[in-house]
């Protein structure tokens, strides 16, 4: 892990929600999967799947570049200019990435786009469930 420029709680705190995120995204875009397997049948099934790992895949790489701007340094005021770029550089990362994922999938992998859809809509409404802890 990254040595995140937040007080020891934080750094905690901010772990633990990522990783109830993750299990919320998990949840839901499996239950999501197994309702449209047993419904609609294989195919769309795993295209559910794989619309829930890119849902997941990008709140990893959005976690990961916020925590690259949090980082500890001596800079000052002068870098927390720097550090709001990097916020803005960790959205449209996180943006890229979701595009590249799903196109990937839709039309290399050519899978189902419905599935790939409900799957990743699943993992986002994770989102919703996962309220973000305090540090302590």
């Amino acid at each position: 892990m990254t040595n995140f420029g937040m007080p020891n709680a934080a750094k905690i705190a901010f772990r633990r929600t990522l990783l109830r995120l993750i299990l919320i995204q998990v949840v839901l875009s499996t239950a999501a999967a197994i309702v449209i397997f047993l419904n609609k049948g294989t195919d769309l099934g795993l295209a559910t799947l794989y619309g829930g790992a890119v849902g997941i895949a990008g709140a990893l790489v959005g976690a990961w570049r916020i925590s690259l701007a949090t980082e500890d340094d001596d800079a000052g005021m002068a870098n927390n200019v720097l550090r709001m770029a990097e916020f803005y550089k960790a959205t449209l990362f996180r943006l890229i990435t979701i595009v590249a994922l799903l196109v990937l999938g839709m039309v290399v992998l050519e899978l189902e786009a419905a599935g790939i859809l409900i799957g990743f809509i699943a993992a986002q409404l994770g989102y919703f469930f996962a309220r973000p802890l305090r540090a302590r």
